[in-house]
């Protein structure tokens, strides 16, 4: 279970291209944006970025000319054909056209970014996420077997963050600002990582820079949807941690977990509220040691 908690809330991204585009980012999008559709979602944080189409072939064009007559000889001119004089020298033949090539046609792809256009893309992404004070709402989450969970999630910068899980998934997974702990109340555990140490270090930052907090290795746009794949420049995490954006917001839609063995975790985000007041011990969670000497006094 611990595997599992790693790849939802700690991540294990070993440090993103927004194909679109799961460990656990931070749930930033607006209230009054339109609940993405699931199939939309699985599509864009599943697919594999598309091969980009093979360019036009060159298209050589040579300029035909026109057939040469051979020369009348005098034994063959008309009757009322004036008298040629004799040639003095043979005639150079004349230099065959260059070969003129069309420009090759090539069609732009639109996921592929400049310079300047992935640092706007990266600056809009993380001015949007950092103006996210606290937030809440719904996840639905498919892991690496395809297991379908769900649950509510609760949000606060900088660093708190908790995920509940709906039954019969018996975890709560919590941020309190230093670690992120994992609770399973079913084995009466709780299993804690240092909050640096996974995606939400990053994605809770009240300051968030993609640029100088991360090694950006993809950045991509299409569709309406903007991916930017992250890994850890330190390789403390292993793995890739890719957020799905709006292209037009850059609300957050999504986002997707590749960990160190293979296998792909995708959360999406529903019914997301931001600006809300929440309980601070919310993000506190107890050992279960702790709780029965507390019940013993």
């Amino acid at each position: 279970m611990l595997s599992s908690f790693i790849a939802l809330a700690a991540g294990l991204i070993g440090s993103t291209p927004l194909e679109a585009v799961p460990a656990e980012p931070v749930p930033v999008i607006k209230a009054d944006a339109p609940a993405p559709s699931a199939t939309v979602i699985e599509r864009v944080v599943t697919a594999e970025p598309a091969p980009q189409e093979a360019p036009a072939p060159l298209i050589e064009v040579q300029d035909v000319e026109p057939p040469v007559e051979a020369p009348t000889s005098d034994s063959q001119a008309r009757p009322d054909s004036p008298a040629q004089a004799p040639a003095l020298s043979t005639p150079a033949p004349e230099a065959s056209a260059p070969v003129q090539t069309a420009p090759v046609q090539r069609r732009a792809d639109p996921s592929i970014l400049s310079v300047t256009e992935r640092r706007a893309v990266l600056k809009s992404a993380s001015d949007a996420m950092s103006r996210v004070e606290t937030a809440k709402g719904r996840f639905i989450q498919v892991d690496a077997n395809g297991g379908l969970s769900e649950g509510e999630f609760f949000l606060q910068r900088p660093g708190r963050m908790r995920f509940e899980y709906d039954e019969p998934v018996p975890i709560l997974i919590a941020a309190d600002g230093v670690t992120v702990a994992m609770r399973d109340e079913e084995l009466e555990t709780v299993d804690r990582v240092p909050l640096g140490a996974t995606p939400l270090g990053l994605l809770l930052d009240d300051n968030l820079d993609f640029e100088t907090e991360a090694e950006v290795i993809r950045v991509q746009r299409a569709n309406g949807i903007v991916a930017i794949t992250v890994v850890d420049p330190t390789e403390e995490a292993q793995g890739e941690l890719t957020l799905i954006f709006n292209a037009g917001s850059y609300d957050l839609l999504a986002w997707r977990v590749l960990d160190a063995n293979g296998g792909l975790t995708t959360v999406e985000l529903q019914d997301v509220q931001t600006g809300i007041s929440l309980n601070p011990r919310l993000f506190i969670v107890e050992d279960f040691e702790d709780e029965e000497d507390d019940r013993r006094r």
